[in-house]
């Protein structure tokens, strides 16, 4: 494991795991870290063989958020080739930030199961790529806090659209504004935990939940995905369209088959996500 890398790639069986890899930093996330954290998201959501991918750190901190230090460097680019006015600037910024922030996106609606360990801090961005997984480990020394405010900053990486999505608009806004420090009890009281274990076996309980969830029915979580993320976005009569080509979709997938097959010989299913 090189402490070079800025985030790490492994790969085991059918799950990926991705560390972000700036302990001395506690993994905040500077512009390097964003661009890497998008290509290896997109990776991961692009290669069929991995069925589950997990999101988590090196060190003692999942991610601080941005790095504040960095942040304020003034940042030198090639000359432009003609005058660029303030309003054209601003605007390749936006796009900049919009496209290397797409990480989140991935994350939240890639056809397969997302599983965010986290111990330590997860603050501002690192709060938002926590959420933006369908599943958090959090271990006892885990501390959320949306912490932008705290830099004059409104947020990103979807932060207001994961945390409404998880604890309301009104507590969204509370969080946002006060920036409290949560810490792991108060965490799992506002339900944006899926297991909170000892920090010493945080790693290897949400590594076994991962593993279980690699070789699960790929096809049909990717469904399940597609249909909450769309529970909360339209009406019904359009929720009852897209379950129902999602359920037909299942129901040519070599899995069902096997489902079937298993029940018939009384034997747990061995599915390959096809």
């Amino acid at each position: 494991m090189s402490e070079e890398q800025i985030l790490i790639e492994e790969q085991s069986g059918a799950l990926r795991i991705l560390r972000m890899n700036r302990p001395d930093r506690l993994n905040a996330i500077n512009g390097d870290m964003m661009d890497e954290l998008l290509a290896a998201t997109r990776r991961a959501a692009e290669d069929d063989t991995v069925r589950a991918v997990v999101l988590t750190g090196t060190g003692r901190s999942f991610c601080a958020g941005g790095d504040v230090r960095e942040g304020a460097r003034p940042k030198r680019g090639a000359e432009p080739q003609r005058k660029v006015t303030i309003a054209e600037r601003r605007q390749e910024r936006v796009d900049s930030q919009y496209q290397r922030t797409q990480a989140s996106l991935l994350l939240h609606t890639m056809p397969k199961p997302t599983i965010a360990l986290v111990r330590g801090a997860a603050m501002g961005a690192g709060m938002s790529l926590a959420l933006a997984c369908d599943f958090r480990f959090i271990s006892e020394t885990t501390v959320f806090r949306t912490a932008f405010v705290n830099n004059a900053l409104s947020g990103d990486y979807g932060i207001a659209y994961f945390l409404a999505a998880a604890v309301g608009m009104p507590r969204a806004m509370e969080l946002m504004m006060l920036s409290e420090k949560l810490d792991a009890q108060a965490i799992v009281n506002l339900g944006m935990a899926t297991r909170l274990v000892a920090d010493d076996s945080l790693e290897t309980e949400g590594l076994v939940f991962a593993e279980k969830l690699a070789n699960g029915p790929t096809i049909a979580y990717s469904g399940i995905k597609r249909n909450v993320v769309a529970a909360g976005q339209v009406g019904l009569k359009s929720c009852l369209q897209l379950e129902s080509e999602n359920q037909v979709t299942c129901s040519f997938s070599e899995d069902i088959r096997e489902a079937a097959k298993a029940f018939v010989e009384k034997r747990p299913p061995v599915f390959q996500g096809r």
